[in-house]
């Protein structure tokens, strides 16, 4: 009788997770889907500019040791893959944010493919794409400001962009630490390793630092926890990546552009940290407390997860696992308020609390916090079922997690549809016309040309009305004019007008 439950409720569970991860996906479809409208805005124009008549590595490093019009900075990856997506013509822009937000979603399917390997944890492939999915559906939802961090392209290849390359070089990490017990690493692996870090360090600090803080806390664990026989060479791998990272850190904060940069600035180590923590507590209270309804959610469904998750078989915690569970429930919030404490400190030291779009990665670490106490809570939760074990229990639980992973992603999904779409498609359509009327007036030989202004949109810099603002600077140079202008036209038709 128990087997045939068992395998009923396994059957059950498998369709319920499929229809779940379809309607997952689907919704982070139309979010990937919002990015072929994205178009130049503010920064775009000047950093196509210095990539318009020179290589990307030329560019990068003109920009790192001379940190000239019109922005200095240190960071070197972004301005890098920003070149190679200019490469890639009319539609570069678009086919970059796209395959990154796409990327996105299968790295963090991997690390959890990956994580639940190592950990030796019962599942499937099916679950770990569940949630690999979840986790980027609530980060999407829940960004500070999702049009900066993800479709605007300059500040994606600075916040959006190390946590794609993060994601993968976390799976590979796991993979590697995993595979030392069958396989030997080769010093190949190792610089590999390095190289890889190094590139994903040269991104922005925010990540960097943070990676700086969690890889030490990862060492410390193998070193005491790991096999005596393999712990030597998983220990070499996040050497030579903390190496990688650390070297990528130094490089930037040696940059020339740096040095005129933070010649005003004195560096209080004890008020950046002091100031740090404090943000990151009043940013992991603010999230619970402006976002609650998310929140509840994922925590719901990595509950009900865990708790239905072959629910058929017997299930009893000892005291001693109870009392392991509760404290692993404390370590993940002291190391989410750590970790965002990290994530914060570079912008600490350089202008206070953290922008909108440097925030995002410390929402997806909440939503990973508030994910795995839910585990937690779920497996505390576990053995009443066999309590209260009746088949009304059964269904109601089960049309609960329906709700909550299917109807709560295409209600976003609806939202997308509705309101975010056309609003992207008519500022694109605007764009392109505005553009087609640049390109084709400079054609014909003028250089100092007018256009109709658009609004700024999600706090980013349009066109300005005078022609010596640095984005109508970038954007002059962009097109190989002298000047370019926006004005306010009243009583005008903007389509008859970028017509002409």
């Amino acid at each position: 009788m128990r087997y045939e439950l068992q395998k009923y409720e396994t059957s059950i569970f498998h369709y319920i997770i499929g229809a779940c991860t379809v309607a997952i996906l689907v919704t982070i479809g139309m979010y990937i889907y919002l990015g072929t409208f994205s178009r130049y805005l503010g920064d775009d124009y000047c950093e196509a500019m210095l990539i318009k008549d020179a290589s990307p590595l030329k560019a990068v490093i003109e920009r790192y040791t001379i940190g000239t019009w019109p922005r200095a900075t240190m960071r070197y990856s972004n301005l890098f893959f920003e070149g190679y997506s200019e490469l890639l013509g009319k539609d570069g822009m678009q086919i970059t944010i796209t395959s990154f937000a796409f990327l996105w979603v299968l790295g963090l399917i991997g690390c959890v493919h990956e994580i639940r390997i190592f950990l030796d944890l019962d599942g499937s492939i099916q679950v770990d794409i569940f949630l690999g999915a979840l986790v980027a559906f609530f980060s999407f939802l829940q960004a500070p400001n999702l049009f900066q961090t993800v479709y605007w392209r300059s500040a994606m290849m600075t916040h959006f962009a190390p946590l794609v390359f993060g994601s993968f070089l976390g799976a590979f990490l796991v993979k590697q630490i995993r595979c030392a017990e069958c396989q030997s690493h080769s010093m190949l692996i190792n610089l590999f390793a390095f190289f890889a870090a190094f590139i994903f360090a040269g991104f922005s600090e925010p990540p960097t630092t943070t990676a700086l803080t969690a890889l030490p806390l990862i060492i410390i664990f193998v070193w005491v926890w790991g096999k005596s026989a393999f712990k030597q060479k998983q220990l070499n791998l996040l050497f030579c990546t903390f190496a990688g990272i650390f070297v990528g850190l130094v490089v930037m904060l040696l940059s020339p552009a740096t040095a005129n940069a933070s010649q005003d600035k004195t560096l209080n180590i004890i008020g950046v940290l002091r100031d740090s923590f404090l943000y990151s507590y009043l940013f992991m209270v603010d999230s619970l407390r402006t976002l609650p309804v998310p929140f509840a959610i994922s925590a719901l469904i990595s509950i009900i997860l865990v708790w239905f998750y072959r629910l058929a078989e017997p299930f009893k915690l000892h005291t001693k696992h109870k009392y392991q569970i509760m404290l692993a429930l404390i370590a993940v919030l002291f190391l989410t308020w750590l970790l965002i404490a990290a994530g914060f400190s570079p912008s600490v030291y350089g202008q206070g609390f953290p922008e909108e779009r440097a925030r995002f990665l410390a929402r997806t670490e909440m939503i990973v916090a508030v994910m795995l106490i839910g585990s937690f809570i779920g497996l505390l939760l576990k053995e009443l079922y066999f309590r209260y074990r009746t088949l009304y229990v059964y269904w109601m639980v089960l049309s609960a997690f329906s709700a909550f992973s299917i109807l709560y992603p295409l209600r976003s999904a609806y939202h997308i549809y509705k309101y975010d779409l056309p609003e992207f498609r008519v500022r694109a359509e605007l764009w392109d016309l505005r553009n087609a009327y640049i390109v084709r007036h400079s054609n014909m030989g003028e250089k100092n040309i007018i256009v109709p202004a658009f609004s700024g949109v999600y706090k980013i810099k349009e066109l300005d009305s005078s022609t010596k603002n640095w984005v109508n600077h970038c954007a002059a140079q962009y097109y190989d004019l002298e000047s370019i202008q926006a004005v306010t036209m009243h009583g005008t038709n903007i389509f008859e007008y970028l017509d002409e």
